[in-house]
């Protein structure tokens, strides 16, 4: 086969998904621009001080209605109409309402716990994958969609222990259906470009709130409160000593990975603007680069950083040399990552990891004494791998590794699971790098090593969660467009 340039690339992984930013217009697929919105709620959901009227429920409600809307646009410019689709949709959407409803409301069933619990796994399991050319999407993903229905069904085995009012089952329930849309539905829906401007738009926001903080210190505008971290550090600058910009968010490292996912976007649609000629969004593209570079330099978030540069090295060779660069940059990055943190477990070499070394070991031991290949549910990961912690500073700490986290929680089982989808979705890009959609294929890798030193995984509503999903759905779904 032979391998797509920049151009073909581009707009094979924007083809299906109605792309309202080519030449052709079609009005009507201007609708996936609510994905902007969507990223920007997710984005101040995460805020401090965020309002008691907007939580994980109200922003399930505005994805999970937004979809039967990004549907009905990509019906209007198909020549078969597909009315079952739309019923079928339709009716899921109403029984999805329903149980968001109820466990926000805090019902609890008296009778048939086990059944309920079911008849919702299933709901869920079944909702994202709606959609045309169903047995099509079904066969080419199957090994996902497989790994999708094992990390629900672990979570929701859990569920059914739980108190159904518990705030441990709300949080299955809000986080299952935004992890399926987010992995499943939008990807197929909306053009990946779009996904990049929003998150280029809302991480340039999140900055220009923050900036002003350095010259007048921290202010209010609405609910909002922008200030910089607490503790100052010296930046890779001679001489410069600077509190870390964290914005509105609750910390610098959030901010981090906001901007890194932000800047990599601008640089992304900057370049393959310049490529295209559409010289009118270059300058936009460029400016948002550069603040969200910025953004990310000042938040200190050194993961974020790393991150970063392993994908800015992906893209790059992919720009010079086509999808051929793809084994050369990939796989090499790939070892040497391993080698780090293989380095930093053993905590030999000059690298300050903050602790991570004796966090991962104990997360380690404690996956290993699990009451079951199902993990322990969704439980306190700090108390879980607290007795065997061999720091007594360090008690009361996270694993500070997004992989130990799963794993803790949904077992061998789930944790297997969870890697098909992020690491096999990796592989298969360096396989099948002919059809990839090596941008994303780089973003996805990026995301992949930055979990190592963070807790977020993309079973959850944190923002590094909502656009670490995407990212891996818009590669998974990518070879959908692109073959």
């Amino acid at each position: 086969m032979t391998p797509m340039n920049l151009q073909d690339n581009q707009s094979a992984s924007s083809h299906s998904a109605l792309n309202p930013f080519t030449s052709e217009f079609r009005p009507f697929a201007l609708v996936q621009l609510l994905l902007i919105p969507l990223l920007f709620a997710g984005v101040l959901l995460g805020a401090q001080n965020s309002p008691e009227w907007f939580g994980s429920f109200h922003l399930d409600l505005l994805f999970l209605y937004v979809t039967p809307l990004l549907l009905l646009v990509h019906t209007y410019y198909r020549t078969d109409r597909g009315l079952w689709i739309h019923v079928a949709q339709t009716s899921l959407l109403i029984l999805l309402t329903f149980v968001l409803l109820r466990q926000h409301n805090l019902y609890i069933p008296s009778d048939g716990r086990t059944l309920h619990v079911v008849f919702v796994f299933l709901l869920y399991a079944i909702y994202p994958l709606i959609g045309y050319d169903i047995v099509e999407f079904l066969r080419s993903r199957a090994i996902y969609v497989g790994a999708y229905v094992v990390l629900l069904a672990v979570y929701f085995f859990h569920v059914n222990s739980m108190s159904a009012g518990s705030t441990k089952a709300s949080f299955v329930v809000y986080m299952a259906l935004l992890f399926g849309i987010n992995l499943f539905i939008i990807p197929r829906y909306v053009s990946r470009n779009v996904f990049l401007w929003g998150v280029s738009l809302a991480a340039g926001f999140m900055v220009m709130l923050g900036l002003p903080v350095y010259i007048i210190g921290s202010y209010d505008i609405w609910w909002l409160h922008p200030q910089l971290f607490d503790n100052p550090a010296t930046l890779p600058v001679p001489g410069m000593e600077l509190h870390y910009l964290q914005s509105v968010l609750s910390n610098p490292n959030i901010l981090g990975v906001l901007t890194f996912a932000g800047a990599f976007g601008a640089l992304v649609l900057a370049t393959e603007n310049l490529i295209r000629r559409r010289f009118l969004m270059v300058p936009i593209a460029s400016a948002l680069f550069f603040l969200n570079g910025l953004g990310m330099f000042l938040s200190y978030a050194r993961a974020s950083w790393l991150a970063m540069g392993l994908a800015t090295i992906v893209y790059v060779g992919y720009v010079l040399f086509d999808n051929r660069s793809v084994p050369f940059t990939v796989i090499p990055l790939a070892l040497a990552s391993a080698l780090f943190l293989g380095s930093v477990l053993l905590a030999v070499g000059p690298i300050d990891a903050s602790g991570r070394s004796p966090l991962w070991l104990a997360g380690i031991q404690a996956i290993k004494h699990a009451p079951s290949s199902l993990g322990y549910g969704v439980v306190n990961t700090h108390a879980v791998i607290e007795p065997f912690i061999t720091e007594p500073y360090l008690r009361g700490r996270s694993p500070h590794n997004s992989y130990v986290q799963i794993f803790l929680q949904v077992g061998i089982v789930g944790g297997l699971a969870y890697l098909v989808i992020v690491l096999g979705s990796i592989v298969e890009g360096v396989i099948r790098r002919n059809t990839v959609d090596v941008p994303m294929l780089g973003f996805a890798f990026a995301f992949a090593v930055h979990q190592t030193f963070d807790v977020y995984t993309l079973f959850n509503n944190a923002v590094a969660s909502i656009l670490a999903t995407l990212v891996f759905g818009y590669l998974i779904c990518g070879y959908e467009r692109a073959d």
